[in-house]
């Protein structure tokens, strides 16, 4: 076959534009057994479908071992169907429960809406994103977002990354979806959230790096890509019932400051849905937050949403059915209490919650 020079020049184009990226499909290499994991090692090992590509904003060479997807302008925020070299592959169909995780290195957001980290995807109008933003509030987040035919949802975490790197978890169980974020070593997780999502049988999961409608390039270099199967450990972790138990409404019956009864005033008010808790007097603070239950009484740590990235309340909790008990310091990032009784001059806000029995829970 004689090659022409307009044939030379559609071959060197292909090449160019990076062959798989191009074509919206990536070539496996191996069958989807468990785990099914990509290295990102000069080549792509899973079969990836790519939505929306674009070669220019994606590389394996620019960082050797790592996949990096420059941000640029797009999103799928309810109509809108504008993003990028989001990058998907097809989870094993009769797996009820799995985990998927990756690395992100080198990444600190400083735009509104620009991300990097996991997405699980049905459709455009049905999805969920757990990201490392940037808040309209400016400053970093964690974010859980997540949309049920184009109404979207989420629940924020101001919390300080390592940006030198950084690890992204979801456990799926069913159709209920844990978040995780390791900051330290990829392996000691922190849950983040629990939501109920779809039908438990996600079509497509992968990762996304974008901007949203907002203008700015900026490197996320995945270092990996992991889907598995979940641990017995991980399957059995307590914080997953723990954050579904809390979720409600709750009023306080009882309430101490410095040690002291406090009787007047408007009702004290928590309510607790996926990722957030809103604690209600004569005006709302929604908070992020974290639990321990290794910790002899259990410890929460409450992220105030508005304070931006450090700002931390300290307490201690119990949960026993419908009667919730909290012991917190008032002082932002004060010594947390060691005991759940209250006592005079402690200086600490003690309070006793009963469910309402009319909450609704998502």
């Amino acid at each position: 076959m004689r090659i022409n020079s307009r044939m030379l020049l559609v071959l060197a184009t292909a090449v160019v534009a990076g062959f798989f990226f191009s074509l919206g499909k990536a070539s496996a290499e191996s069958p989807a057994e468990l785990p099914m994991r990509d290295d990102f090692d000069g080549k792509l090992t899973l079969d990836w479908e790519t939505v929306r590509p674009d070669p220019t904003h994606v590389s394996l060479e620019s960082h050797p071992g790592r996949l990096t997807i420059t941000t640029q302008y797009g999103s799928i925020h309810q109509a809108q169907t504008t993003a990028k070299n989001l990058m998907f592959i097809e989870p094993p169909a009769d797996l009820e429960t799995y985990v998927i995780t990756t690395c992100i290195e080198d990444f600190l957001p400083t735009t509104i809406w620009q991300q990097a980290g996991l997405m699980i995807l049905d459709d455009e109008d049905n999805f969920i994103k757990w990201v490392f933003d940037y808040h309209s509030g400016d400053f970093p987040i964690l974010n859980m977002h997540w949309e049920i035919d184009q109404k979207s949802f989420g629940a924020i975490a101001p919390v300080e990354v390592n940006t030198e790197r950084f690890w992204l978890r979801v456990i799926k169980r069913g159709d209920q979806f844990q978040f995780l974020a390791s900051m330290d070593d990829g392996k000691s997780f922190t849950t983040y959230g629990v939501i109920p999502w779809g039908d438990g049988s996600p079509k497509k999961i992968g990762l996304v790096a974008k901007n949203g409608p907002r203008h700015g390039d900026l490197e996320a270099q995945f270092d990996f890509f992991e889907l598995r199967e979940a641990t017995e450990k991980e399957l059995a972790c307590p914080v997953f019932p723990l954050r579904r138990s809390l979720l409600g409404n709750w009023r306080a019956v009882e309430r101490q400051v410095d040690g002291k009864p406090v009787t007047k005033g408007p009702d004290t008010l928590l309510m607790a849905t996926p990722g957030k808790l809103t604690l209600k007097e004569k005006r709302q603070m929604p908070m992020a937050y974290t639990v321990d239950l290794t910790t002899d009484p259990h410890s929460i740590t409450l992220i105030p949403r508005s304070h931006g990235v450090g700002p931390l309340l300290n307490g201690v909790f119990a949960l026993d059915g419908d009667t919730l008990t909290l012991r917190l310091n008032p002082k932002l990032n004060a010594a947390r209490p060691t005991s759940l009784e209250p006592k005079a001059g402690d200086g600490h806000l003690f309070l006793k919650f009963k469910r309402e029995p009319t909450s609704t829970e998502m």
